[in-house]
């Protein structure tokens, strides 16, 4: 009796050990996703700013013609000043204080001339008793001019959608 109980729990033992040692049938592979490469990116290089050369160089204010001529014409001997770089950029003095902006001529022309867009102006902030309220009329000019004319090498006249005129010579 003692080995059939030995018997019994040998093959017990031995069916626990085959059970043990089987493998579980292997899983299907999960399908792996091939990489795709990043998509290229185009570079788009802007077009190269048109230029005038009439434009370049340094100009002085002579005259502001506000509104067409119904508001006052204001003529001074202050140093005002725009110069124009053939990179776009526009700086000058105010008459106080300095400014620079960008400028760009869209090759457009309308009854006043040429094109142009001018801004955002950013400028110094001292304040002139003498001059301060003709640089802060000027400059809100020049800000909206939509159009220029270069009428000889030396007088340049700007032109916002008011009427107001800046008049510079060279």
């Amino acid at each position: 009796m003692k080995e059939r109980i030995f018997l019994i729990i040998a093959c017990v033992v031995f069916a626990l050990l085959v059970a043990g040692c089987t493998s579980q049938p292997a899983a299907p592979a999960t399908p792996t996703a091939t990489p795709t490469p990043p998509e290229t990116m185009a570079v788009i290089t802007p077009p190269a700013p048109i230029i005038d050369p009439d434009l370049l160089g340094t100009w002085s204010l002579k005259e502001i013609a506000l509104q067409g001529g119904t508001a006052p014409l204001f003529t001074f001997n202050s140093p005002i000043t725009a110069t124009f770089d053939d990179q776009g950029n526009l700086g000058g003095n105010g008459g106080c204080n300095v400014y620079s902006s960008q400028y760009t001529i869209s090759g457009g022309v309308s009854a006043y001339g040429k094109d142009i867009a001018i801004g955002p102006i950013i400028s110094t902030m001292m304040y002139c008793e003498s001059t301060s309220s003709m640089e802060t009329q000027y400059l809100e000019v020049l800000q909206e001019v939509t159009s220029y004319s270069v009428v000889n090498p030396t007088t340049l006249t700007m032109r916002d959608n008011l009427g107001s005129v800046l008049t510079f010579t060279q």
